[in-house]
């Protein structure tokens, strides 16, 4: 798995810097000061004997004792907080735990990752229950405005932690991405966190008797969010959603995507002929919906009257063709990330425009831009730098780590089959600081190949399967 974060500035000089560091075989140079990676924003182990300085018990009871912190909630509709720290971007936050006592194995404690001081909603939490072996022992949630749960992920630790048992849980985020620790395995990844600019840290409980022991926060440098760890899990990206499953490019598409545990969803955005970007990989509609015609020579309206599901099967009659605006709202109040291909040429205003969608649906964060067309990306960079970039490419370009730098990209892109014939370039871009993604590959093998090779996504039509393959070897 990648380190999770948005790189949020990669100017061509940064690019530059890597490769020339790599290739004379010199280390990263600091980060600079306001970063402070590896500053220690927290350290507590509580043997004051009473509360730290700057720590807010917002409800509950939370006591020191015998170099302990101890926290109590009276019941299961009791989610009681003792908030301190301050607002990070990129951070560890680690604790040790020890459930004293559970009213039931369904309750909880919790890391903090985006509390205010005050513990109102809405807030992000890494949930640990005391019977961590069920499917849902671990959890990312946020407590929402509407003060109901949004769960974007569920995972079963390797034992139980039980009561009486110390358990060292640990949670490295870097802005909208994070990954769980359980005793220093990783257990699960969230793609879906939504960050304020505010708020803090947080320990948790609820319906139990928790203590803690060792807490710290750790600043960290940001990082390329696609790089992936030593060991970790290849990215699982949905091309045109789980297009082997249902009509590519649509609503229902990403939804079943989602479901089957897709980090990304990859679709495609062109203009109507009065300018409105819709998600459709072809040049026209004939293919997959009931309609013929250019989609630029067609208004919205005739876009969205279009029956873009029955080609598919009759139980999809009536799926629409969203528009890019449709799908990102659905990511961002359902959980998700998009994985964006400008597909064809594109002038500046429509590439604008395109960017203003984005932003107007406070989706910049969760969404990554690709492209076969290097205008496309450039006007990309010009408009909103702080959006990812990765360049589509069916053959390798004769220097991959020239022309990432060139372009500011994030990621290189390129076809399955041309990066195997030219392994060396995965290495060669990593050292750079450029992930690599491949496209589009539905065979276990050749999934295989990838992930030996160390790309950190790959992009396919059977997210389902891609995701149950990486489940079973890792």
């Amino acid at each position: 798995m990648r380190t999770l974060s948005w790189w949020r500035s990669r100017p061509a000089r940064t690019a530059a810097a890597l490769l020339s560091l790599a290739l004379c075989g010199g280390s990263l140079a600091a980060a600079p000061a306001a970063a402070a990676p590896g500053s220690v924003v927290v350290s507590e182990d509580f043997t004051a004997g009473t509360l730290p300085s700057g720590w807010r018990a917002v409800d509950g009871t939370w006591t020191v004792q015998n170099g302990r912190l101890y926290g109590t909630s009276a019941g299961s509709a009791a989610n009681n907080k003792i908030t301190f720290g301050r607002n990070l971007r990129d951070f560890r936050f680690e604790a040790t735990a020890r459930f004293e006592s559970v009213t039931a194995s369904t309750r909880w404690t919790a890391l903090g990752l985006d509390v205010p001081a005050d513990g109102a909603v809405p807030w992000w939490i890494a949930t640990m229950r005391s019977g961590t072996t069920a499917s849902n022992g671990v959890e990312f949630a946020q407590r929402t405005t509407a003060n109901a749960w949004n769960v974007t992920g569920t995972a079963a630790a390797p034992y139980a932690a039980g009561t009486g048992r110390d358990v060292r849980i640990a949670v490295e985020v870097h802005g909208t991405q994070a990954r769980w620790l359980f005793d220093g395995t990783e257990v699960l990844r969230t793609t879906s966190l939504q960050r304020s600019t505010t708020s803090g840290q947080a320990l948790l409980v609820n319906g139990a008797t928790v203590s803690f022991d060792d807490v710290r926060v750790t600043e960290l440098a940001p990082v390329n969010p696609y790089l992936r760890a030593p060991g970790s899990r290849v990215a699982v990206i949905a091309h045109r959603g789980a297009s082997a499953a249902a009509p590519e490019n649509t609503l229902v598409s990403q939804e079943i995507a989602r479901r089957a545990g897709a980090d990304w969803i990859e679709d495609d955005v062109q203009p109507s002929s009065d300018g409105v970007p819709f998600i459709l990989h072809d040049s026209t509609v004939d293919r997959t919906t009931n309609g013929v015609g250019a989609i630029r020579s067609l208004t919205a309206a005739q876009l969205k009257a279009l029956d873009a599901g029955s080609w598919f099967a009759p139980v999809y009659t009536g799926v629409r063709l969203p528009t890019l605006a449709e799908q990102l709202a659905d990511l961002r109040t359902r959980g998700g990330n998009l994985l964006l291909e400008i597909k064809g040429s594109h002038t500046r205003a429509e590439v604008a425009t395109i960017v203003q969608v984005i932003r107007d649906q406070q989706m910049t964060g969760r969404v990554f831009i690709q492209s076969f067309e290097t205008t496309a990306l450039q006007y990309a960079y010009e408009l909103a730098p702080e959006i990812p970039l990765g360049l589509l490419r069916s053959t390798l370009d004769a220097d991959p780590v020239a022309i990432a730098a060139q372009l500011h990209l994030t990621a290189y892109n390129p076809d399955a089959s041309a990066l195997l014939g030219r392994p060396a370039v995965v290495a060669a871009l990593h050292a750079a600081g450029v992930a690599v993604m491949a496209w589009t590959v539905d065979a276990a093998a050749t999934w295989n190949q990838l992930d030996t090779l160390g790309v950190d996504g790959i992009i396919t039509n059977r997210p389902a399967e891609l995701a149950g393959w990486n489940s079973y070897t890792r």
